[in-house]
């Protein structure tokens, strides 16, 4: 069965699917890494690793996914995304600077981890 007008019109378009991380991290450096030299492919891999390390946290399920006191829960993903910088921060010096001098780096950072940990409750 042909589809009532072969042409439709509107504001859409057949755009490719994107990954939703591709979209947080794209996101992400639009805003922060206008002048970092590394690929995209680079950043993701940076980001993936440090929301693994908060997720393979010891505490992470008891204290952000099961804990149902927001303020904490919030608390405890700070502290555990400044372990994850502090752990990389030989091998990742300018992240590891922007995030210990950059507040709003720091919240924008801690808002795209929580993102790719499932914790936008």
């Amino acid at each position: 069965m042909d589809p009532q007008n072969p042409n439709p019109r509107g504001a859409y378009a057949a755009e490719e699917e994107q990954d939703p991380l591709d979209l947080i991290i794209q996101s992400f450096n639009e805003r922060w890494f206008h002048g970092w030299d590394a690929t995209p492919e680079e950043q993701r891999v940076k980001f993936v690793t440090i929301a693994k390390y908060v997720r393979e946290h010891p505490n992470f399920q008891r204290q952000f996914v099961d804990n149902p006191d927001t303020q904490n829960r919030e608390l405890a993903l700070m502290k555990m995304v400044d372990d994850a910088i502090r752990k990389q921060r030989r091998t990742e010096l300018e992240l590891y600077k922007l995030y210990s001098q950059d507040g709003a780096f720091q919240q924008a950072l801690r808002d795209v981890v929580r993102r790719m940990v499932g914790g936008g409750r």
